[in-house]
């Protein structure tokens, strides 16, 4: 999963350079109803954005499962903290939760990307629109993902024996 998940965070990457040579200077970042624009920046600023958000995102959950392990217990919430927590629990606790994060990880990714895709169509499109309905289609996917994903968290924490 970690492998995919980098490869997935190169893309947006990429994405990000190809939306860099392929926009106009102002580009629309934000969308309202019936998928017309209501937000504009520069692609520079576009580009900014991407970074801002998903750099730090990206190295949060390649090193969640670490940095689980490494916070004071009082700032770690997780079903069956207690359990986890103790020494002999924790190198298994960091095998299950990093597998978790990273697999998040890629989804959320997956997700980011695909709306790239969809904004750097938007803008390319003449008049500029998004296609709301494939991004309502797509967000509702993404939310019921995270439904799924919830609910094998706390089955994966769920303590032995």
């Amino acid at each position: 999963m970690r492998n995919l998940l980098i490869a997935i965070f190169v893309a947006n990457l990429a994405l990000t350079l190809v939306a860099l040579v392929m926009l106009p200077d102002q580009v629309a970042i934000h969308f309202g109803s019936g998928g017309a624009p209501d937000g504009w920046a520069s692609k520079w600023t576009h580009a900014l954005i991407f970074l801002v958000i998903e750099v730090p995102l990206f190295a949060f959950f390649m090193a969640a499962g670490r940095l689980t392990l490494r916070m004071p217990a009082r700032w770690v919430s997780l079903p069956h903290k207690d359990y986890w927590l103790r020494a002999e629990n924790r190198a298994e606790l960091e095998t299950r939760f990093t597998a978790l994060m990273q697999e998040f990880g890629v989804v959320l990714f997956a997700f980011l990307f695909v709306v790239g895709l969809l904004t750097l169509d938007a803008n390319l499109s003449d008049p500029v629109r998004l296609n709301e309905g494939l991004f309502l289609a797509l967000f509702a996917a993404y939310m019921l993902y995270v439904v799924y994903w919830l609910v094998k968290l706390v089955r994966r924490l769920k303590p032995a024996g």
